[in-house]
């Protein structure tokens, strides 16, 4: 590549990723290249559709996740560049830059940790109308708490 921004869109299934856990269909990458004299700079905006089981009602929902990060490929090491998951160093008879591992990664760190099918998603109402009885182990805490409060 010379210098300059270069725009890619590219499709591939879920499955050919290792997303095959929940999510569905293909996996679209809009991917921007930004070549530099002595780097590249990558920005990659993913997305994928998932279905999911919420975690309130436990009904099954279908959900996109999307995710944006940026990587930097560069010839050289410096003394002020270290090495990390954003950051590599490509050997100069590289010329194909594989950004499928990090797409699945990060398409996986976005999936929230509290499922839910709907923002307002409510607790049934047989569960939480369910009495929970308490061990009485704790009533004296339970007393405790209620003298407390008064």
């Amino acid at each position: 590549l010379s210098e300059g921004v270069y725009q890619y869109v590219l499709s591939e299934p879920a499955g050919v990723l290792g997303l095959e856990t929940n999510f569905t269909g293909d996996v679209t990458a809009n991917i921007t290249l930004e070549k530099s004299i002595h780097q590249i700079l990558a920005t990659v905006n993913a997305s994928v559709k998932g279905v999911f089981i919420c975690d309130r009602c436990a009904d099954e929902f279908t959900d996109e996740i999307t995710t944006t990060f940026t990587m930097v490929y560069s010839w050289e090491r410096t003394e002020e560049t270290e090495e990390d998951d954003d950051f590599h160093i490509l050997g100069h008879d590289d010329n194909v830059i594989d950004l499928s591992q990090s797409i699945k990664e990060y398409l996986m760190l976005a999936v929230p940790v509290k499922l839910l099918c709907k923002n307002n998603c409510e607790i049934p109402v047989h569960v939480a109308a369910e009495k929970h009885t308490v061990d009485p182990r704790w009533e004296k805490l339970q007393t405790l708490l209620r003298s407390e409060k008064n």
